[in-house]
């Protein structure tokens, strides 16, 4: 299990890459307003950055203090961790592999709902985090399959939001076990 390492990883990749960053932070006036512009300054080289990162990329479901009027999110935590099933010819069934288990990554983007009719930034949020997870120039996202995706329904006022859930195999040699 290294579920530690795949969220800092994770985390890592998505504070890193300047273009999702500025589509997390620079909300449109209209729709000639591109957040890419490169006459905006990069979110990056912001004198406040270290604060602007927390806010727009954060580890855990926390979303108590998003404003609309601020920017957008992307929560990142740990999901669902369960057993891989292995079928047992001998007893006809797929039954529960100890050594082995599948660990769920969770996504939500949260957008204000006032800039969707402008840009459909909830999608163009969802479409780069996908580039970057299956980038393959990263190896340690090479065993990440992408497992689903649908809306949030319980968002906070004036937001949409959507959960992109990926998963990733694992397995663990048996300790204390012997034949």
């Amino acid at each position: 299990m290294k579920i530690v390492k795949n969220l800092t990883e994770f985390y890592h990749t998505l504070v890193n890459n300047e273009k999702l960053l500025r589509l997390l932070y620079y909300i449109p006036m209209d729709p000639s307003d591109d957040p890419l512009d490169p006459l905006k300054m990069d979110v990056s080289q912001l004198p406040e950055k270290d604060h602007i990162l927390s806010k727009l990329i954060v580890i855990g479901d926390q979303t108590n203090d998003l404003a609309p009027e601020t920017h957008c999110r992307i929560c990142l935590y740990t999901g669902p961790r369960m057993p891989q099933k292995n079928y047992v010819k001998s007893q006809n069934q797929y039954m529960d592999n100890p050594y082995s288990s599948t660990q769920h990554y969770i996504f939500d983007i949260y957008t204000p709902v006032s800039i969707t009719p402008i840009d459909f930034r909830l999608d163009w949020l969802g479409e780069i985090l996908n580039e970057l997870l299956f980038q393959e120039s990263i190896e340690e996202f090479g065993d990440l399959r992408f497992h689903s995706g649908l809306p949030i329904p319980n968002v906070p006022q004036d937001f949409i939001g959507y959960r992109w859930i990926y998963s990733m195999s694992s397995g663990q040699l048996p300790t204390g076990y012997r034949l």
